[in-house]
């Protein structure tokens, strides 16, 4: 019996299942999704992310004085299963809640998306007559009942529309984990509206894959002529981003312990003894932590505008990349059109290793029927895992042969295999020892790099998807047992807007790092995917910190940073003209200011200057007797971290 099906015999007997692949690589990808059963998140007691009402209301709810234009009442509202290929997008059904704010909740099966969100709408009508410049407020409540986006929350589009010309005053995605979250959305009405023009819509046909969330006590009050900036605003949030939270000073305690090490340069002058008073100027070049991000081959093959931009960001920001999509094996055989090959692939791999950059490369084995290469596919019967081809572990042998020994002089790590949770069709036909199999072929062929497990929604869906990471606790442990070469655990790190909070996020990586210690963890695959760039900025800056202070994590790695090259450009560093947004900017602060340090000082009589730093590459510029030489050297984790210095005549 395979991990998965222990999982589901054991664990799930009567939880509702859906499926789909991780979000960031299915969309990359640009294939179909063809869901199978897999379990769905289970909530646990684990924090929920808490919105921010911005201004803060004396009642903490909504403020007196407004128009109650739709009420509580879910039979007024109207329903549109909007339409893909013939079928409905989704269904709805009235369920019982118990909160004190309501008792009912609409419902909503999100079983075929369109890929837009006005494909299927929960529509509330306004009966009553609006002016132009009456200020409106909506008000509901959601939360996420079954999905598999690797940011683990369910979402809808929010809108106020005009139906007789579809023009909109509202529009705003929001989003979900497993608890409750209540939204306080403003807007400005700017035209005049007979009763029953306008309505208040929630529009779910958006995304690639199978959700199932819950609307309810959905409210629009009018303030006629208001200052809007007066009326709360949600603006999503999660649990340690405050100031004063109490985790920052344990993580800059860790910090300090795990990131920093001490070090001891000594001059000798050119008579051969100690220089007392030699003036030493010390600079670091680079962390030994990972600060990355995925590149994309084809820009980093360009010569435009850019491209040029583009490469000069990664030398900017980055000590470690790899490939975003250009080693998954379809791209790899050409399968994915002209944008890939592997010409192009090795010479983007060439320029990084020639930049300096530790890279890392995705994916080997990603183990389901939809994402494994068309070469593959007649091997692989539809739904009939049982009746698969032997030739096609083989044939999965001679991929990891190819791409292994293709580009081993040009990667330091790979992930070996990718999201087995929900893509395992392999591991069905042929057993879990298929697992083990691919990592010691890897190893055959690659005998000092770093080999990954990755998988999505561990640290992201809020924290709290139980049946997830310990599908993924259960699949290290098999390799580990059976002695597979597995050297790292990669988490992905996919949010939307309510992201993981920061004190849960560290138990989760504790809980990982107590299993396997001698394991790696090295984050994947992190964005921020929401259009609140304070609350990007702000997550960025707090990931990377808790990241930083946990002694077993080796890097983080952006799953892009430009929105011209970004399966989610609002989650990109850099818009596609290139602004600098605020998470941009966080992200080089943390790095090459909170922590950074550069040295001066002078050689004491014995010639000796100590300094304690961060781990990393440091240059030396030693002044004697009125010259200068430079030196480089390391500050290493577990070293002596003495050197001596030796200034020509």
């Amino acid at each position: 019996m395979t991990i998965k099906k222990i999982l589901l015999a054991t664990l799930l007997p009567s939880l509702l299942i859906v499926a789909c692949s991780g979000g960031g690589d299915i969309r990359l990808n640009n294939g179909a999704v063809t869901p199978t059963q897999q379990p769905t998140a289970t909530p646990t007691t684990a924090p929920a992310s808490t919105p921010t009402i911005l201004p803060n209301t004396s009642t903490g709810g909504v403020p007196t004085g407004g128009n109650l234009i739709i009420d509580r009442n879910l039979g007024n509202a109207r329903f549109w299963e909007g339409v893909n290929d013939g079928a409905a997008v989704g269904n709805k059904s009235i369920i019982e809640v118990d909160h004190e704010d309501f008792s009912r909740a609409s419902r909503i099966s999100v079983e075929r998306p369109a890929g837009e969100f006005w494909k299927g709408q929960l529509m509330f009508p306004v009966t009553t007559s609006l002016k132009s410049g009456d200020v409106v407020l909506a008000h509901f409540f959601m939360r996420s009942v079954e999905n598999t986006y690797e940011s683990g929350n369910s979402f809808v589009t929010v809108f106020l529309e005009d139906i007789s010309t579809n023009g909109k005053y509202l529009t705003r995605e929001v989003s979900a984990s497993f608890e409750w979250v209540e939204y306080y959305l403003p807007a400005t009405v700017t035209d005049t509206q007979a009763g029953g023009n306008l309505e208040l819509k929630f529009g779910f046909g958006a995304g690639s894959r199978v959700q199932v969330f819950d609307i309810a006590g959905v409210e629009l009050y009018n303030y006629g002529d208001f200052d809007i900036s007066q009326l709360p605003s949600t603006r999503p949030s999660y649990e340690g981003r405050a100031e004063d939270a109490s985790w920052r000073a344990a993580a800059s305690e860790r910090i300090e312990l795990h990131r920093k090490g001490d070090f001891e340069i000594t001059v000798i002058g050119a008579d051969g003894k100690p220089a007392s008073a030699a003036t030493v100027d010390i600079n670091l070049l680079k962390h030994a932590y990972h600060f990355g991000s995925v590149t994309v081959g084809k820009v980093l093959a360009g010569n435009d505008r850019d491209s040029t931009l583009y490469k000069e960001k990664v030398l900017e920001l980055f000590n470690q990349s790899g490939p975003e999509n250009d080693l998954k094996w379809a791209p790899w055989e050409g399968e994915w059109g002209n944008n890939y090959n592997k010409v192009q692939t090795l010479a983007g791999l060439q320029w990084l290793r020639d930049n300096g950059l530790y890279t890392r490369g995705h994916v080997m084995v990603w183990p389901s029927k939809r994402n494994l290469p068309k070469l593959m596919q007649k091997y692989l019967p539809e739904g009939d895992p049982a009746s698969a081809n032997p030739q096609a572990k083989q044939a999965v042998l001679g991929h990891i042969d190819d791409i292994a020994s293709a580009s081993a002089n040009y990667l330091d790590e790979w992930d070996v295999i990718n999201e087995p949770y929900d893509n395992h069709y392999l591991m069905d036909a042929f057993g879990d020892q298929v697992m083990v199999d691919w990592f010691n072929r890897a190893r055959t062929n690659l005998s000092d790099h770093k080999l990954y497990l990755n998988d999505y929604s561990i640290l992201s869906a809020g924290g709290r998807n139980a049946v997830h990471q310990q599908h993924f606790e259960d699949t290290l442990q098999y390799l580990v047992d059976n002695e597979a070469p597995i050297t790292g655990i990669g988490m992905q790190g996919h949010f939307g807007d309510s992201p993981t909070g920061i004190e849960l996020v560290y138990n989760i990586l504790n809980r990982y790092n107590t299993a396997f210690p001698e394991l790696d963890i090295r984050v994947t695959e992190f964005d921020v995917n929401s259009e609140d760039e304070e609350l990007q900025a702000d997550y960025t800056r707090d990931f990377l910190t808790i990241m930083f202070s946990h002694p077993a994590t080796v890097g983080v790695q952006l799953w892009g940073f430009w929105a011209g090259a970004h399966y989610s450009p609002k989650a990109a560093l850099f818009t596609e003209e290139w602004r600098e947004k605020p998470n941009a900017t966080a992200w080089k602060n943390q790095i090459y200011t909170v922590w950074w340090n550069n040295f001066k000082g002078q050689t004491n009589t014995e010639g000796q200057y100590s300094q304690r730093g961060f781990y990393g590459e440091y240059e030396a510029i030693v002044f004697v007797n009125g010259e200068n030489q430079t030196f480089n050297f390391t500050v290493a984790k577990g070293n002596d971290n003495a050197f001596t210095f030796s200034p020509k005549d």
